[in-house]
């Protein structure tokens, strides 16, 4: 093993803390609009390419730590901490397909109405997650010219999105957050933006 390789296998665990975030799409069938909830999937164990390899989250027993979205974690619009449609009211990881899943509970507050309306309206259907890396190991090295491929064996997710625009439509709507300086200018951005309002 050269130095060079030794040092990129090393580089993965930089991750560990990191925040990430993943989409999904959203499913009309599962609103229940008496209650204000809908039922969504928000992770899954395909793989997505990242800046140190392929990560692929893990879904067995004990790999994800759903005390933060079990405890009343925020529903977020576009991962802005400062825009809190709802709250996740339940969160599970269904063994059967290897999914996270969640319930949603959206306020009455006139803005949270509007953004709930277009959920029923098919408008609003991609689903993202934010989430911290707690524990990775590789599980294939490089092999010609292919990527490295990393499981995420601890993770925790923290908040649930709705989002307007996914960052990398070709990986399966994706985005990625680097540090807490980024998510500091995007509560700026949307604090901006809702002063237009």
């Amino acid at each position: 093993m050269t130095n060079k390789t030794k040092t990129e296998t090393n580089d993965f665990r930089r991750a560990i803390g990191e925040k990430f975030s993943r989409s999904f799409e959203l499913k009309r069938e599962a609103v229940n609009s008496e209650a204000r909830t809908v039922e969504l999937s928000f992770s899954s164990e395909a793989p997505v390419r990242r800046w140190f390899g392929d990560e692929i989250l893990g879904h067995d027993a004990g790999e994800c730590d759903l005390s933060r979205l079990n405890s009343g974690a925020a529903l977020l619009l576009n991962h802005c901490t400062e825009d809190q449609p709802g709250v996740v009211d339940k969160a599970w990881i269904d063994p059967t397909d290897k999914k996270g899943r969640a319930i949603v509970r959206f306020s009455k507050c006139e803005d949270a109405d509007e953004i709930f309306q277009d959920v029923v309206d098919g408008i609003r259907r991609l689903v993202s997650v934010g989430y911290s890396v707690d524990e990775i190991q590789m599980v294939k090295s490089a092999d010609g010219g292919q990527s490295e491929t990393y499981r995420v064996t601890r993770w925790t997710p923290y908040e649930i999105s709705l989002v307007a625009v996914p960052a990398d439509v070709s990986v399966g709507v994706r985005s990625e957050e680097h540090t807490s300086e980024l998510q500091s200018h995007l509560n700026l951005v949307c604090r901006l933006l809702l002063e237009k309002k």
